[in-house]
């Protein structure tokens, strides 16, 4: 695989791991699951430390009834009735996709310049760059095997000559 491949298998993992997270936001039944295998303490024997008889932490407030823990009580209880106003229905995939598109779209040169990524223009650059390589290598091939052949004809008549120059001199050497 090369990196375009394993940049957009991580994205739709992270997409998909984030759609889940939504549907178990979003499903009521899945969470009353979810929450019957989480457990409500951190350690199995931590009310028998506390000497806490029950099992969740609604006994852990302040022993005096002061005003500071009913101001307290009342803001837990408004924040609870905020989050339950919000409206989860509009919480859907296709919103959340198009964000992450939006997002995507518009952070993507600075993805491409911090990981290295190629585009489809440096591909294109590439791939002229190639062609322009291929076809100088295949002219000095060509140019080589012309000298080559050249070379070899000139040797040939190099060596006539030199054979030629022998017998001349073996002549002028005999008489």
């Amino acid at each position: 695989m090369d990196a375009m491949e394993v940049v957009a298998v991580i994205i739709l993992i992270i997409a998909i791991i984030v759609l889940v997270y939504y549907y178990l936001l979003n499903s009521p039944d899945t969470m009353v699951k979810l929450k019957g295998y989480v457990p409500t303490s951190a350690d199995a024997h931590m009310n028998k430390v506390l000497n806490n008889g029950s099992s969740g932490y609604n006994d852990l407030t302040k022993e005096d009834g002061s005003k500071d823990d009913k101001e307290s009580q009342s803001m837990g209880k408004r924040i609870k009735v905020k989050l339950s106003d919000i409206d989860m229905s509009a919480l859907n995939t296709d919103a959340f996709s198009q964000k992450i598109d939006a997002f995507l779209e518009a952070k993507s040169d600075q993805l491409i310049k911090d990981w290295s990524l190629a585009t489809t223009d440096d591909l294109s650059d590439l791939d002229a760059k190639f062609s322009e390589t291929t076809t100088r290598v295949d002219d000095l091939e060509k140019d080589y095997n012309e000298f080559r052949k050249s070379s070899e004809e000139f040797q040939i008549s190099t060596k006539e000559k030199l054979d030629e120059l022998d017998k001349r001199i073996e002549s002028l050497e005999n008489n």
